[in-house]
């Protein structure tokens, strides 16, 4: 293993950058196919915070946190065709970590999305 990420945010947290930034925050922090599914549901809030969660989780896991070295777009959060998420890394980003294999983990309760992230590889 070369590292371990995990993070916690609060889904209502999530909701009011929602409400108060809206395309701005969204263009920021996601890819058009990350919203593409997050906001195809009635609540998108949850599904966006699970992914800004194991966002933060994988910049954790990698040792840098966001800067120079990782933007939030490096990193994309998709689905396989069993509904398991997983990440999807820019060229630059696997370039500057040597193509990582990176396994996450992501739950959500009523109040907050957790995540995982474990670099193996």
């Amino acid at each position: 293993m070369k590292g371990i990420g995990n993070d916690i945010i609060e889904i209502g947290r999530i909701r009011k950058t929602i409400d108060k930034h809206g395309a701005h925050f969204y263009n920021k922090i996601f890819t058009k196919k990350e919203l593409d599914y997050c906001l195809s549901y009635k609540d998108p809030a949850f599904s966006l915070a699970g992914r800004f969660s194991v966002k933060e989780s994988i910049a954790k896991a990698v040792g840098t946190g966001f800067g120079p070295h990782v933007s939030w777009l490096d990193i994309e959060i998709l689905n396989d065709e069993k509904g398991k998420p997983y990440p999807q890394f820019s060229q630059s980003f696997n370039q500057t970590f040597n193509n990582p294999k990176i396994l996450i983990s992501i739950s959500h309760s009523k109040l907050h999305a957790i995540s995982v992230a474990i670099w193996v590889e």
